[in-house]
């Protein structure tokens, strides 16, 4: 009676290697996954531009990259040409172009510092661009189609600053941003 039990060994070894096939399916299934996926499924949003770099970063998106620099490079001529921004701005911390969604995390601001976000976007719809700062979360929202352009003013909460961009119109509008100390 004590024997029934019990599972058979052969039982046993046969649930193991069906284990092992559907441990090894799943493993070849996300191997495959990611190499189909490109460089462009790991991170939508560029690395912002800080004052030190001397050139734009170029932007990864859905669209076509000629179309998305030319209407970044239209947003940024909005903000004043953030892209050759440099040390001789003091008040200067970084600036960028956002993927839509996208968002940009600057690391090297201190918490408590007073910061102007200037935003812009050119192309069709509106975006929502939001400033994030440990608990603090200032946002506004630009219409593409003008030529103008939003601002959020916020105090940093902690040691980085988000800067993120979210549309509807994903594939046609140009984003840029530039962030200085208030004064």
């Amino acid at each position: 009676m004590l024997a029934s039990m019990f599972v058979p060994g052969d039982v046993v070894d046969r649930l193991n290697r069906h284990r092992g096939k559907a441990l090894a399916a799943v493993v070849l299934l996300t191997g495959m996954n990611m190499a189909c996926s490109g460089p462009d499924a790991t991170s939508k949003a560029p690395q912002s531009q800080k004052a030190t770099s001397s050139s734009a970063v170029p932007t990864a998106g859905t669209t076509p990259s000629s179309d998305r620099e030319r209407l970044d490079a239209k947003a940024r001529d909005l903000l004043g040409r953030t892209d050759q921004l440099g040390s001789d701005d003091a008040d200067f911390v970084s600036s960028g172009s956002l993927a839509i969604p996208g968002m940009n995390l600057d690391e090297t601001v201190e918490s408590g510092v007073a910061l102007r976000v200037e935003v812009a976007c050119v192309g069709e719809g509106t975006v929502t661009f939001t400033a994030v700062s440990g608990t603090v979360k200032k946002a506004t929202r630009v219409d593409c189609t003008r030529p103008m352009t939003g601002r959020v003013d916020i105090t940093t909460a902690g040691p980085s600053l988000a800067i993120q961009a979210d549309s509807p119109e994903t594939k046609r509008v140009g984003t840029a941003y530039v962030v200085r100390r208030a004064t």
